[in-house]
């Protein structure tokens, strides 16, 4: 089944932390592990990104739009229109973006193996021996280091003993036979009702437009907000092309390596707290792992000791704005509808909406200063948590 039954790297998982790992780790004998038939196969992303990101992956070719602006709309009907001038956003094929990614790791070097599933891992001298399921039955790989990058709930962060998300929010999402008027522009609904404890989303795709929403722990199932705010939207007659739902996990566990075993993206919970969107701190997060990878396999240390450079190396990175939109979250979990409408009146200027349109997706927590500054009485709200992400 393999040109070599002893890798020196499995990577679990080829979303884009795991195709970038294993292709970043090109000096490794390495096979990537999908369990879908197809990569990229069954979608479970909004696919909403900033265009850092398809810069890093230097994947234009997948840009179905531009998003240039948003529209955000408060529990009572109020609704800020937040313009700008250049990019903040761009939409893309998700399952090509996958696609291009995983092809460029194999070109590395990488072996790629569809269709197979973990199924977990014995320790042996020297590493792990893998089980995997595929269409032929189990095989086994026996591997010094195995990578995590299988997503929320991730098997192998099971398998290895290692503590799961905070929190978990449950997403839908679907895809209309539309094209949107305004295709330039986000819009975003806020409210209990809405989307409670997280956002509701109307995202315009050229000649489709993407719908969903997320909802925590303890709110019902997503599908009936769903229907709800395609109704409200006079959605709820258009044709659908696609429908995909999927668990969104929030606040990364307390540790993320073990011996002969590192976790990266979703499986780490590597995550924007408020957006939900993983794609950036997951690739970035892959290639703090995959030169750890080369440098553990090279020096024959491959404990959770010699890991855990891993471990400090994409905290230092993004673990800092992690930590903040954990903070910003707890805040905003704790806005009732009342006061989610009485902040949407205070916004309601000029001036703050140009500081929103400052603003960053990936980096959210810049703009606590800023609007702080221009709206000392959003204190009020929670003055100890925003102290601390003040200091922070």
């Amino acid at each position: 089944m393999f040109p070599s039954m002893e890798p020196q790297l499995v990577v679990v998982g080829a979303g884009p932390a795991g195709s970038t790992v294993a292709a970043n780790a090109s000096g490794l004998d390495t096979v990537i592990v999908e369990e879908h038939p197809e990569v990229g196969s069954p979608v479970q992303c909004t696919g909403l990104v900033h265009p850092r990101v398809v810069d890093m992956a230097s994947a234009s070719e997948t840009v179905i739009n531009t998003i240039t602006g948003l529209k955000l709309f408060f529990p009572g009907g109020r609704m800020l229109e937040i313009p700008t001038d250049e990019p903040k956003a761009m939409v893309i094929d998700r399952r090509r973006f996958d696609e291009l990614l995983s092809s460029r790791a194999v070109d590395r070097g990488a072996r790629l193996m569809t269709g197979h599933r973990f199924k977990g891992f014995e320790r042996i001298p020297g590493g792990l021996k893998v089980t995997l399921e595929g269409p032929e039955g189990l095989a086994c790989v026996e591997t010094p280091l195995l990578v995590g990058a299988d997503g929320c709930r991730s098997s192998v962060a099971r398998e290895a003993g290692l503590g799961p998300c905070m929190e978990v929010v449950r997403g839908i999402q679907v895809e209309l036979d539309v094209r949107l008027e305004d295709q330039g522009k986000v819009e975003v609904y806020l409210g209990n009702k809405v989307a409670p404890g997280f956002f509701a989303w109307v995202l315009p795709c050229g000649d489709t437009a993407r719908i969903g929403l997320g909802v925590s722990n303890g709110h019902g199932a997503p599908s009936g907000y769903l229907s709800a705010l395609l109704k409200r939207r006079g959605l709820d007659g258009t044709r659908r092309t696609a429908l995909v739902s999927g668990a969104i996990p929030i606040g990364p566990p307390k540790r993320t390596v073990a011996d002969n075993v590192l976790l990266v993206g979703d499986a780490a919970a590597q995550v924007k707290p408020l957006s939900g969107g993983g794609i950036l701190l997951g690739m970035r997060s892959a290639k703090v792992a995959a030169a750890v990878a080369e440098a553990s396999v090279a020096n024959g240390d491959l404990s959770a000791r010699s890991l855990s450079a891993y471990e400090e190396g994409w905290r230092a990175d993004v673990g800092k704005e992690v930590e903040r939109g954990m903070l910003i979250r707890k805040i905003f979990v704790g806005m009732t509808d009342k006061k989610l409408d009485e902040i949407g009146r205070m916004m309601d200027r000029e001036d703050v909406r140009s500081i929103l349109a400052t603003g960053d997706i990936d980096y959210p927590s810049r703009l606590a200063a800023p609007m702080i500054k221009a709206l000392p009485s959003l204190l009020k709200f929670s003055p100890f948590a925003i102290g601390r992400l003040l200091r922070g």
